[in-house]
């Protein structure tokens, strides 16, 4: 049950993170210049496709630790989710943010 809630939370920020982009940590701090180098390095997309995939993994987990018969899994996909998911935007997006790619 604990990966569909975090399935759906993981959606619904994503889906959220794409209109308004100040929903993340730290996006009101910058200076105007590195917004808009966030922006065009496509910051939204990015943090948007991987909440969304992090929603998309945790429901996929909960069906596969039923098919597998194994429900510890179903309490450790969500966190396994969380940690992979955090770490990939702290690095994903601190790039974007610093790095002028285009």
């Amino acid at each position: 049950m604990e990966a569909l809630i975090f399935g759906t939370l993981y959606l619904t920020i994503g889906i959220l993170v794409r209109k308004f982009p100040n929903l993340l940590a730290g996006y009101n701090s910058l200076t105007q210049s590195d917004r808009e180098n966030a922006k065009k390095n496509g910051l939204q997309f990015y943090a948007s496709l991987l909440f969304s995939l992090m929603g998309i993994l945790a429901f996929t987990g909960y069906p596969l630790s039923i098919w597998l018969d194994s429900p510890q899994l179903i309490v450790g996909i969500p966190i396994m989710v969380t940690i992979v998911g955090m770490i990939l935007a702290i690095v994903g997006l601190n790039l974007l943010v610093n790095n002028k790619f285009r």
